[in-house]
């Protein structure tokens, strides 16, 4: 019987009034409950701990990819083999790299984050030793996609546990250039194995679970650290939380592989996700090409080819940085600017598009023009210098535009940092894949002129992503939201029935 026919009912039987009053004020009270609980019980130190942890585990899957790059021409010599060859081992990391967070963040968010933390990176650890002994390039295809597959959930995983902890309101190519001069590139791999290896070792010890359908706030029991498991032993958990939980909890949610490919669906997630995507493409073409071709033209040595990765890299940080504040700038000054153009509505909600994109022209010259100069540079054997500036502000400007992209989807999927991330990780790595195959082939069939200059005019055809997303966006995105409310909140629902 629902509320309203309870009310009515009260009219014959005054008794049965008196009930659904107290039944009223028992969900009243159950509501105040569930407002003074904190959304997180663990202090600030363990925040400051579980997250530094993850922070540190995140950073295994780009200096993976990276710290591979300034050896490809010895491991090219060791094997006996070519450089395409070689490319094609970056390639399929890429693709696995792709495919792993749709994998693993599924089961993550069915089973908890802590076992799937721990099996991957265990998974990573056998593949770094199975490429330290590789005997031949067979093997070390094989160990690289094994590679992959089990690094680079640990963004997407560590996303997730952010997100359950903490409410919303609230130095790789040089060290491989150095390993490769120094040692040989299989030392790569055994470093590689011991940070690992550590990484087992704290997340074993110090991360509990989080994910809030098995252990809510932090108060339930499930996957637990050496120090929970004994804890519960000695009987110092409030064992009548831990079984609250559970029944509250339910059944495990089911787990849905397609989840990360719903998003692609929408059309202002896509045109985002493939912009973005084109923009890492664009980027992983300097760096696949650059071991080789700085070879070439400047005789370069592993160790200082993996100094000069420094350059795009630190553009990259600098890029992010300076644009991230200038987001927050222009966030607040289009807030103020609706609101005084809407005073009686201060409420108003602003355009994410125009916030995030709005300043992105600049940026949007300089990735257009930038592979462009730097083709014709190389092919007409400028100094060092010159093509080290170049690269520089390369990833100046391609963070500059990541940041701006990242920050939107973000912002039209509050809550879903996990699941939106790896949709990004799907569509940028396996862009980031066909251009690690392709670049050297290129540059041979047409040369690095021809080769970076098709390079720059296809991230110039993808810039029209920019106003269309300023234009259209909110139509779109006003579109999604009646179909959400529509579906009670089930975005899985609005793909498979509202698209008819």
């Amino acid at each position: 019987m629902s509320a309203s026919q309870s009310v009515i009912s009260s009219t014959v039987d005054h008794t049965s009034s008196i009930s659904v009053h107290g039944a009223e004020e028992k969900e009243d009270l159950e509501k105040e409950k569930q407002k003074e609980e904190p959304y997180s019980i663990w202090t600030t130190g363990q925040l400051v701990r579980f997250l530094s942890i993850c922070a540190g585990t995140g950073m295994i899957s780009p200096l993976t990819a990276s710290i591979y790059l300034p050896a490809l021409n010895q491991i090219q010599r060791d094997l006996n083999t070519t450089t395409e060859k070689v490319n094609i081992s970056i390639t399929v990391y890429m693709i696995f790299q792709a495919i792993s967070p749709t994998f693993w963040g599924t089961i993550a968010d069915s089973y908890g984050r802590r076992p799937v933390y721990l099996c991957t990176m265990l998974i990573y650890c056998g593949a770094c030793i199975g490429l330290a002994l590789s005997p031949n390039y067979a093997a070390l295809l094989i160990f690289r996609m094994m590679q992959a597959f089990g690094s680079s959930s640990v963004i997407a995983i560590g996303a997730g546990i952010l997100g359950d902890i903490v409410d919303s309101k609230r130095q790789g190519p040089v060290l491989g250039g150095i390993i490769a001069e120094k040692l040989n590139w299989k030392w790569i791999f055994w470093i590689l194995t011991i940070i690992g290896g550590l990484s087992v070792i704290f997340v074993s010890l110090f991360v509990p679970e989080t994910l809030r359908s098995l252990v809510g706030n932090g108060s339930g029991y499930a996957n637990p650290t050496p120090f929970q498991w004994l804890a519960r032993r000695r009987g110092q958990l409030d064992e009548e939380k831990i079984a609250q939980i559970k029944i509250a909890n339910g059944p495990r949610r089911p787990m849905n592989f397609l989840a990360p490919f719903i998003y692609l669906t929408e059309p202002d997630v896509a045109i985002t996700l493939i912009f973005s995507g084109f923009l890492y493409c664009s980027m992983y073409t300097f760096m696949t090409s650059t071991t080789n071709q700085f070879t070439i033209h400047y005789n370069l040595n592993e160790l200082q080819i993996g100094l000069c990765f420094l350059c795009q890299g630190s553009g990259s940080i600098i890029g992010s940085f300076v644009k991230g504040k200038l987001l927050d700038r222009d966030f607040k000054r289009l807030k103020e600017k609706t609101v005084r153009e809407n005073p009686d509505n201060p409420d108003i909600e602003i355009s994410f598009y125009k916030a995030r994109l709005g300043g992105a022209y600049v940026s949007l010259f300089f990735v257009d023009a930038l592979p462009i100069a730097y083709g014709w540079a190389m092919h007409y054997n400028a100094p060092l210098p010159v093509a080290l500036v170049l690269q520089f502000l390369v990833g100046v400007s391609t963070s500059s535009l990541t940041i701006c992209t990242q920050s939107l989807i973000v912002d039209l999927f509050p809550g879903k940092g996990a699941s939106i991330t790896a949709s990004n990780n799907l569509t940028r790595c396996l862009l980031g894949a066909v251009a690690s195959v392709a670049i050297e082939p290129g540059i041979q069939g047409v040369g690095i002129g021809w080769m970076f200059t098709i390079v720059g005019l296809l991230v110039t055809v993808t810039n029209i992503a920019v106003p269309v997303l300023i234009k259209f966006g909110p139509k779109w995105r006003a579109r999604r939201a009646e179909r959400y409310k529509k579906s009670n909140g089930n975005l899985e629902f609005t793909f498979f029935k509202s698209k008819k």
